[in-house]
């Protein structure tokens, strides 16, 4: 039988120059959207509302896994689109990257033909985060996915709860639209690794694995912009304390008074410092406790990637 099973994911914020198709792993490649652009624009017009429809049909990159069907052998499409899911986590561990929230399926035939008939999984949209976007998904990026989508794949697989658990953390820490929630699940995320039983050993853990004075905000975009100062040892303690006070319903201004380590997580702050143009054209200044969601997301990237 000449025809492949394709599940498609469409993306934003990816720049990988000329190319058409670059493989990353095994069934698992990035393609220009322009490849497949008729059969998703129809798909999308079958499935979604005119405006969604109207903003992914103009994606420009999609994610995609190419699986050969057989007539020994069928294809579990709710199980392949599961692994594609976390397949997909490979390239938010290495760079949160913008997604619709959408996994499309259908049939790639031997002349190179394409119908997607189906909606494999729609979701929130995966959204990175200001820092992160200001970064494509490109190729030294892409390169770094490659090296670690097998490793993901092996640990989604396999029986190691706290490692797939702070992965599934950081999916829906990166879908939520709310920074505090995001904050949340993202710390839970690290907590799951950590198994820390309070903000003192969260605090050492964290320092302990990826050192005090690193980044929270890696430096993705030097040298055009400095990364934020942020560093784990100055905002170890406030992740935990906001992730407390959302998980207990407790008011955000009593941090302000904690007897134990204060912080005002409601002051307006300048997100990464006077040094850094980009944010201040965007923002004068935002909340800590909205500087801290963001922050966290990084963080458990940074942590993922020395544990898997």
């Amino acid at each position: 039988m000449d025809e492949s099973i394709l599940i498609v994911a469409p993306l934003r914020g990816v720049d990988l120059g000329d190319a058409r198709e670059v493989c990353l792993y095994d069934e698992f490649f990035l393609a220009r959207a322009d490849n497949y652009r008729e059969a998703l624009q129809d798909s999308v017009g079958f499935h979604l509302g005119r405006a969604q429809a109207h903003d992914v049909s103009r994606a420009e990159w999609l994610f995609c896994c190419r699986r050969k069907r057989s007539f020994a052998e069928s294809v579990d499409i709710p199980r392949a689109v599961e692994v594609f899911q976390d397949a997909l986590m490979a390239i938010q561990i290495v760079k949160p990257t913008p997604t619709f929230g959408l996994i499309f399926h259908g049939e790639e035939y031997q002349d190179h033909s394409v119908r997607l008939s189906g909606l494999g999984d729609r979701r929130w949209p995966m959204e990175s985060g200001y820092w992160a976007r200001l970064r494509a998904l490109d190729s030294p990026l892409v390169a770094e996915v490659r090296a670690i989508i097998g490793t993901v794949l092996k640990v989604m697989s396999g029986s190691d709860i706290s490692k797939r658990n702070a992965i599934h953390s950081l999916q829906l820490a990166l879908e939520h639209p709310h920074p505090y929630i995001s904050c949340l699940l993202a710390v839970m995320g690290m907590e799951a690794i950590f198994d820390s039983g309070n903000r003192g050993e969260f605090e050492k853990r964290l320092c302990d694995l990826l050192g005090p004075d690193a980044l929270a905000f890696p430096d993705w975009n030097s040298p055009d912009f400095p990364p934020p100062t942020y560093r784990v040892k100055d905002i170890a303690l406030h992740l935990y304390m906001l992730r407390s006070k959302v998980a207990h319903g407790a008011d955000l201004k009593k941090a302000a008074v904690d007897k134990r380590s204060s912080v005002n997580l409601l002051e307006f702050k300048q997100h990464v410092g006077t040094e850094f143009s980009g944010y201040e054209e965007r923002s004068d200044a935002v909340q800590y406790a909205q500087l801290l969601g963001e922050a966290s997301i990084y963080l458990l990237c940074q942590v993922l990637r020395r544990i898997l």
